[in-house]
């Protein structure tokens, strides 16, 4: 039976190894790439599925802020399936559980880069009729989900990275503010 569990330490080479046979080894040239570099996923939302003690799914989430206010945001990625656990909903529970975590956080908004055919279910809807943009992503594959009613209210602009340093009272401070 398939579990999904709190990732830790011992998993980030399965989790490595997982993303690269479903994205190819050149994935970190993604545009998405440029938000996570230098910065931590955020722990308490990344989580991994296991068949017995093999990794067999992954989801992280990471810090990033919208517009010159600097409103911060969760970028969901990269969710990955092993193929032998495919076709079994696996995405799918991995993305609603985190989501459902997410909102019990606190967390007001979430974006992503994906197919909107598949993450609409989730209730993912494009990100440019919101005024929101990722430089150097092409538009229609930036997805946005507000977390709480109005949670994209009001904020607009291009993405940026999350620094290191920012990291932390960066959502605490939205937490707060809401």
């Amino acid at each position: 039976m398939i579990e999904l569990t709190q990732q830790q330490p011992a998993d980030l080479a399965a989790i490595e190894a997982l993303l690269d046979e479903a994205f190819g080894a050149d994935r970190r040239q993604k545009i998405s790439y440029r938000y996570r570099r230098g910065v931590a996923p955020l722990a308490e939302l990344a989580r991994v599925a296991r068949d017995g003690g093999r990794v067999v799914g992954t989801i992280r989430y990471w810090p990033v802020l919208i517009g010159a206010a600097g409103h911060s945001a969760l970028l969901l990625g990269p969710v990955a399936v092993d193929p032998v656990a495919r076709g079994q909903g696996l995405g799918g529970r991995l993305i609603e559980s985190t989501l459902a975590e997410a909102v019990a956080a606190g967390h007001a908004r979430v974006l992503l880069v994906g197919d909107l055919v598949y993450y609409h279910r989730f209730g993912f809807v494009p990100a440019t009729g919101f005024g929101l943009a990722m430089p150097g992503e092409r538009p229609e594959r930036l997805l946005l989900r507000p977390l709480r009613p109005g949670g994209f209210d009001g904020i607009q602009g291009e993405l940026r990275p999350a620094s290191p340093s920012s990291q932390v009272p960066a959502f605490a401070a939205a937490r707060l503010k809401g």
